[in-house]
């Protein structure tokens, strides 16, 4: 599958590739932002610089190299400056769950969704036939992105565990990459 072979991605204005050393500042701030921590349902309760450094050397780097998680950088494609994260995992078969957040000021700009459709091109590419989302109800922001990159809601209300271990009421989405 190799999706680490298809990094970078741009799509529009935005780049989707790997994490880097220079992004761990950016993300751990944009892991403090309220709407990130009400619905980005992250893996830990906290991030410092140093944390994502070591993930990035670590976890991050043994999911691309194995295929089994791939947590990649939203970048503006000019500047080069971190924007948000979105994250390959689940990897079943032919699909993979995908996530997503963006930082405050990277939002109202198309971003999540450029960076779903490269999401998209980055799993068809691997050999993937679909990517799936979940999203709570009331993350209008995050239906519409998904919505818009072309995913549709197939089931949900439902209730899940996620990946910071709360247990709350999704929507399912789906898209065939292929």
């Amino acid at each position: 599958m190799k999706i680490a072979q298809q990094l970078p991605r741009t799509q529009g204005d935005i780049v989707v590739r790997r994490l880097s050393h220079g992004d761990a500042a950016a993300f751990a701030a944009g892991t403090e932002d309220p709407a990130v921590r009400q619905y980005g349902h992250l893996p830990l309760p906290e991030y410092s610089e140093q944390i994502v450094r070591d993930q990035i050397d670590g976890v991050i780097a043994d999911g691309l190299a194995d295929d089994s998680l791939a947590v990649l950088a939203i970048a503006d494609a000019s500047s080069d400056r971190f924007l948000g994260s979105i994250v390959l995992f689940d990897f079943i078969d032919a699909r993979a769950e995908v996530g997503f957040w963006l930082c405050p000021e990277a939002r109202g700009r198309g971003a999540a969704r450029q960076a779903l459709t490269a999401a998209a091109g980055l799993a068809s590419a691997a050999g993937l036939t679909h990517l799936t989302a979940r999203t709570v109800p009331e993350n209008d922001g995050s239906r519409r992105a998904l919505e818009s990159a072309g995913f549709t809601w197939v089931d949900g209300p439902h209730r899940v565990v996620t990946p910071s271990g709360s247990v709350t009421d999704v929507l399912d989405f789906e898209l065939p990459v292929v």
